[in-house]
Parts: C-alpha cells; structure tokens; sequence
C-alpha cells in the first residue's frame, strides 16, 4: 500500500467520522419523535441522497452500477446498516450520548476480530489485549449509567449489538472494496424506512421535523458513509474502523457544547479505559495484507 494511497484513506475515513460525530447533537434537537419514526425518515434522507448522488456521479451508468453491484456485499451491508442504525437510536433513549459513544467506540475491536477470521487479516496480539480493557470499560458504563439498572444495562447491551453490526458493516465493505458499494447505502435507507412503516410503528412528525430528519440523512449518513466507503479501499478494517473511535470523544463533546448534557461520573472512568484500549492498539503495525494478499489496491 502507498503512503499517498493510505494517508489519502485515513483522512477520508476521519472526515467521516467527523461527520457522525453529530448524531447526538441531532438527536437532541428532536426530542419528541419516538426513534421508530426519528429512524425511520432519517433511513430515508439518507435513500434521497444516495440516489441523488449515484445520479450525479454516474449519470447514464447509475442503471450499470446496480446490475455489476455484488448481491450478497449490498444485503450484507444493507441489513447491518438498517439494523444498526435502528438500535442505535434506540440507545440512545436508554443511555446518554457519551455512554453511548463510548460503547459504540469498541467496534473497532469486534471489526479487527471479524476481519481475522472472514478476510485473513492478521490481527496483532495487542488488540487482544485492547480488548479485554475495553470490555472493563463497558462494564463500568454498564454498572453506573441511568437511574434503574435495567436502563443501564438496556443500554450497554444495544451499545455493543451496534457496535457489532457497524464492525460487520466495515468488514463487509473491505471484503467488497473493488465495487462501488454506493447502492449498499442507497438500499440500506429506503430499506430502514420501508421495514420500519411496514410495522405500523411510525407516527409522522411536523414538516419542520421531518426537514431535519431529511437533512440528518445528507449530513450524518450520506456524505459520511462515502468518505467512509472510499477510506475503505486503502485501510485495514482494523485501523479504518479505529479512525472511528475518536467519535466516543467528538459526539458527547458536541452535545455538551450545544445541548449542556453532562453524562454519569461512570461514564467517564468508562470511556477513559475505552479510549485507553484504543491509545494501544494505536502502536500496532498496520498489516493492510490479507493472507495470501500482500497489497491492497485503490480502485
């Protein structure tokens, strides 16, 4: 892999989670829209705007980038998206932002697990170790977030599930990164929005709101997953999806900048072994080869 190639990806993939980093602030701004309908209309900000970008970028061969787009990367993808973005507004109507951020930081570690075993990707024995701090830190989150033990424990176990389904995600993009996987997202929003008003769950917010929603799909997801997307092509899945971990610091910093929202004292013993397994995985050699694989290539 280039030094240009790999530093190009990692401020792709910084940009992106710069950009995510604003789910909490949007979040609070709507506090009256259940997270059913909140997902549901963000999932379909994000559908427009992928279509419109597909429109633009590819024009006329937007109707071949479906046909040569791989089935199972786009359901794979697809579905841990839907599924995880779902939960992760449910979240975080169980635990506060910064808990939630903090909980979802350790993606990067399910990501470095997975990748071993599905890509051939050689993960360092210290991200073993990382894993095992960071695990004391959810529990602490775990044990000190909420008023009622059951919220607490509600929302350290939605944490972790989209923190694995956002890990599964990345692994899915590096295994499919010879493809424009634009039609993943596309497919991704309007699933999430189609799945959640198929139950009958969703209530239609204010128009105002709904503006939002829209908006939230563009900035927070959209222009996001493409930076992320592309990223891919030239970072492992272990260091591309620990880029990302920097969102457990960023998301709960903008919601108490705009919002004033002060998480539990757990939160920040928590966080701080969190962010300590990520400082140690920091030292780890990037190995961007797979077995058998010894360059990745920018597509």
């Amino acid at each position: 892999m280039g030094t240009g190639s790999s530093l190009r990806g990692i401020l792709l993939v910084a940009g992106a989670t710069f950009f995510w980093s604003l789910s909490g602030v949007f979040v609070r701004w709507l506090p009256d829209i259940d997270p059913w309908s909140f997902n549901a209309f963000r999932g379909l900000g994000l559908g427009l705007s992928m279509a419109l970008w597909i429109a633009l970028r590819y024009g006329r061969g937007s109707v071949a980038l479906l046909r040569r787009s791989p089935i199972a990367g786009l359901l794979i993808s697809a579905g841990f998206f839907a599924l995880g973005s779902s939960l992760y507004i449910a979240s975080l109507d169980l635990a506060s932002v910064a808990a939630v951020s903090c909980l979802t930081a350790t993606s990067g570690l399910f990501a470095a697990l997975m990748a071993r075993f599905f890509l051939g990707e050689r993960t360092p024995p210290i991200f073993y170790l990382a894993m095992l701090l960071a695990l004391s830190g959810v529990a602490a989150i775990a044990l000190g977030e909420g008023d009622a033990r059951v919220q607490g424990l509600a929302g350290t176990f939605t944490g972790l599930a989209v923190a694995a389904c956002f890990a599964a995600q990345s692994v899915a993009l590096r295994r499919y990164r010879g493809f424009d996987m634009e039609p993943a997202f596309l497919l991704g929003g309007f699933l999430t929005f189609a799945a959640i008003t198929a139950l009958g769950v969703v209530i239609v917010p204010p128009l105002q709101s709904i503006a939002v929603l829209l908006l939230m799909g563009l900035v927070q997801l959209a222009i996001p997953l493409v930076l992320y997307m592309v990223g891919a092509r030239s970072v492992t899945t272990s260091h591309m999806v620990l880029i990302t971990m920097a969102d457990a610091v960023l998301n709960p910093l903008w919601v108490w900048i705009v919002h004033g929202e002060v998480p539990p004292h757990a939160v920040y013993l928590g966080g701080a072994l969190v962010l300590a397994a990520i400082a140690l995985t920091a030292f780890a050699p990037q190995s961007a080869a797979t077995e058998g694989e010894t360059e990745t290539k920018s597509v």
